[in-house]
Formats: structure tokens, C-alpha cells, sequence
């Protein structure tokens, strides 16, 4: 029986929370330790218990070579963490991976780079991180080249590039350097939409060519054309494994039990940019009341709450309408302003 790509094995993670624990010096815990030998011992594990969050819980799955599958689930399910222990950004508190082949992954924008190098400096910088040798990258070079469309820019320091520019050059170098296993997050959100769809266009020719793709995306449409099969998290958790469309209905119906409201209490994390931010979306009825159900006879009343950080912009609010898989039916916004 062919051994499996990816092996994840009873992988846990857990990260401290809360206040730090105050710096203690050598004497003041030998001090400790004579004074109270039993109570020395039996804090540090009580501490831990209280302020630890557990991101993964025993997570174990296979991937056979060749195996296109996506990860889905909810915002903070656990899926960038398990991504990052993969792509050993981090390391597991728990369990064991195996990886069987070069990893590639694309995380972030601009993973993988170095700010002061330039463009072309950072495909051979990246390429040797990925155990590619000088003569593999140069036959992919100008393959690189031409679909991340920074040609002009390829002699300027990456620091001085647009996110777009960074997104795209770091996915081509990912996608074409070969590697056997490519590990791709909701990143792609970032670039424009025909950005995008050549992205998943690139993606669908990897995963063609017969190499591993594990795939994060909220997007249900591009993990159902994409993928064979689905993992869907919850709480750091596997809830279900297998076929693709069967794991994406199970995904959607967890979804119809959330209120009719969304909060962003932190500015840094709330949808937007640096003109202005979401911080709350509201679904109401006539009444003024937050509900999640309507009949499509209802009337309803769509409440936005932002916060804009610059001034001397037009601001236009718009809302759309999508399907359980993504695929829009309306879009309404205020052409007045």
C-alpha cells in the first residue's frame, strides 16, 4: 500500500493566554522551592490550565499523493494554525507530522520573502528555501515571471511593492517551483478578482500535474471546483471528512444556527482598510428587532455601523446577496452620493 504524503497524528496546539507570568530568577525559585517544595510543583500546571486556548484538538487525517483537499470551517476553526504546523512556521504542543516531499505554502502575503531583496533576488531566495537548486529555478524563471506580472518591478526592492504585487509574485513562485506538497490560505482574497480565477486556474493545473494541494478558502464554489474532498474544523476540531460536496453541506447547515448580527470590537481585524472599517452588520426586522430567518415576502432592514479612519474619500455602503455556495443573486448600493 502506498504510504501517504501528509501524516497528521493526534496533533494538538495550544497557546497561553491572558496576562504573562511575572520573570522569576534563579534564587527567588530555589527561595520557592525550599520554602514550599510541593506548591513549587503543582503551580505551573495549574497556571497552565488556566490560561491555555487550545487552537487544535488530537486532529489526525492522510493525504494521498496527488490529493486535492480543501480545509473549511469557521473563523477561528483552527485552520491557518494547522496550515502553519504544516508549513513548520510552527511547531505542534502535541503529535507528530510527516510530511513525504517539498512543501511550498503561501500563508500570507509575501511569505517567504526577504523586504530588502529585490524581486528577482527573492525568487532564488525563496526557490533555495524550498530545496530547489540554482538550475531548477532558472528553468521556471521566466514561467514565474510572466504570470505574476511584475516584470517591470523585478529589480526593485520588495518593499516597495503593492500587496497585489507581493500576492502575486508570491504565488507564482509557490505554483511554479514544483514543489510536492502546496499549501495555499484564504490569502488569494486579497488580490483582484482576475487575479483570482487565475489563480485557481494555476491551482486546477498543479493539482492536474499530480501534485498534493491542501487548500483554505470560504469560498465554497472554488473548494467544490477544486477539491475532492473536504475537512471541516470546528473549535480546533475535525467534524467531518470526505466527499467535498457532502463536508460543504455540513458546513452550511452549521451556519444557519448564527444570529443576524456581526460584531468587530477590534479595528485591526475588522473587514476594510486604511480609509475605513466595518465594525458592525445587523439584519433586522420592521421592528427594529435582530432576526437570522426572513420569508422572502418580509421586508427587512440592513443595519452597517463603520468607522472611517481618513478623511477626503466618497464612502458608497454595498450589500449583496449570495446563495449558500457563494454565487451572487443581487447587489444594491446608494448611488446618490
Amino acid at each position: 500500500m502506498q504510504q501517504a504524503i501528509v501524516e497528521v497524528k493526534e496533533v494538538e496546539k495550544h497557546y497561553r493566554i491572558g496576562s504573562r507570568e511575572p520573570y522569576l530568577a534563579f534564587r527567588d525559585a530555589l527561595t520557592r522551592f525550599y520554602k514550599a517544595p510541593l506548591a513549587f510543583f503543582k503551580s505551573t500546571p495549574r497556571a497552565l490550565r488556566k490560561n491555555t486556548f487550545s487552537a487544535l484538538s488530537r486532529i489526525n487525517f492522510k493525504v494521498q499523493s496527488g490529493e486535492v483537499v480543501g480545509i473549511i470551517g469557521r473563523n477561528g476553526a483552527g485552520k491557518t494554525t494547522l496550515l502553519k504546523i504544516l508549513s513548520r512556521i510552527t511547531y505542534p504542543s502535541s503529535g507528530e507530522i510527516i510530511l513525504r516531499g517539498r512543501v511550498a505554502s503561501l500563508l500570507e502575503v509575501g511569505t517567504g520573502f526577504h523586504p530588502e531583496l529585490t524581486g528577482r533576488e527573492n525568487i532564488y531566495f525563496n526557490g533555495a528555501i524550498l530545496g530547489m537548486t540554482k538550475r531548477e529555478i532558472d528553468r521556471k524563471f521566466d514561467e514565474i515571471v510572466a504570470f505574476s506580472e511584475v516584470e517591470q518591478f523585478l529589480d526593485t526592492p520588495v518593499k516597495h511593492y503593492s500587496s497585489g504585487m507581493q500576492l502575486r509574485l508570491a504565488f507564482s513562485v509557490a505554483a511554479h517551483l514544483e514543489p510536492e506538497i502546496l499549501l495555499i490560505d484564504e490569502v488569494l482574497a486579497v488580490g483582484d478578482v482576475q487575479f483570482q480565477k487565475k489563480c485557481l486556474g494555476k491551482m486546477g493545473e498543479v493539482a492536474e500535474a499530480g501534485r498534493t494541494v491542501l487548500f483554505v478558502s470560504h469560498n465554497m464554489e472554488a473548494v467544490e471546483r477544486l477539491c475532492s474532498r473536504a475537512i471541516l474544523l470546528k473549535d480546533g476540531g475535525i467534524v467531518k471528512d470526505g466527499p467535498v460536496a457532502e463536508v460543504i453541506q455540513s458546513y452550511l447547515e452549521v451556519g444557519i444556527e448564527e444570529k443576524g448580527e456581526r460584531v468587530w470590537n477590534d479595528l485591526t481585524t475588522a473587514p476594510g482598510d486604511s480609509v475605513v472599517r466595518l465594525c458592525a452588520v445587523r439584519i433586522k426586522d420592521v421592528s427594529g428587532n435582530i432576526a437570522n430567518t426572513f420569508s422572502v415576502r418580509d421586508p427587512l432592514v440592513v443595519e452597517l455601523e463603520y468607522q472611517v479612519l481618513e478623511e477626503g474619500h466618497s464612502i458608497t455602503a454595498v450589500i449583496g446577496l449570495l446563495t449558500n455556495r457563494n454565487q451572487p443573486i443581487l447587489y444594491s448600493f446608494d448611488t446618490s452620493s
